[in-house]
């Protein structure tokens, strides 16, 4: 009885493994329109607005296998082509003196019934050891702006021609189901076993 107890933890085990696993996406907006300049103390002139494309990176796990990720799903969270914006989950960033951040509104669909879906809206401010100071603002489906101040600035907006690309960058773990079978085949041969012994053993 003690063996069957056993593999029927393991099995369990097993099922848990498969059911506790996070994955990670790149999440791409292409043909975002908008500028970005350097800082002077004289007028800047305005440029043409150049395409360029905005990328996050999403990390979490759907627990509630809905197909959506929320905000109670995430463990990573990343947005901007500005190279420095951090963790929006942990408002963790490298080389940081201070971070306040802000994650009002989030929802991802990897393979939603139209399509990928990505929808954020957030806040984040900086201010490095150093003594520079980093903001940035999005609201995805209408704007992006990012400062390093007096270094450089840009806004960037969502058009008609905008596409969202979304793409899995960690594999879905499989040996927690390798272990799951071999449990799940040990579980039927001790059965099998247990009903076989002979009445003098």
């Amino acid at each position: 009885m003690g063996k069957r107890r056993l593999l029927a933890a393991a099995l369990a085990l097993a099922v848990t493994g498969v059911h506790g696993q996070e994955i990670t996406w790149r999440v791409d907006f292409l043909e975002i329109s908008g500028r970005s300049y350097t800082f002077t103390w004289g007028q800047d002139p305005v440029p043409p607005f150049t395409r360029t494309t905005l990328s996050g990176l999403v990390k979490g796990e759907d627990r509630n296998r809905d197909g959506w990720l929320d905000m109670s799903e995430l463990s990573e969270l990343r947005f901007g082509n500005d190279g420095i914006t951090g963790n929006y989950v942990t408002c963790e960033a490298p080389d940081d003196y201070s971070n306040t951040c802000s994650l009002s509104h989030f929802r991802f669909a990897p393979d939603g019934p139209l399509g990928p879906v990505f929808e954020m809206t957030g806040q984040w401010y900086q201010r490095t050891w150093y003594g520079g100071e980093f903001n940035a603002s999005v609201q995805t489906g209408e704007v992006y702006r990012y400062e390093f101040y007096r270094q450089r600035y840009g806004t960037y907006y969502w058009t008609e021609d905008t596409t969202l690309q979304v793409t899995q960058v960690s594999a879905v773990p499989e040996p927690a189901s390798g272990l799951m079978l071999v449990a799940g085949l040990a579980a039927v041969l001790g059965a099998r076993r247990w009903r076989v012994r002979p009445a003098w053993s």
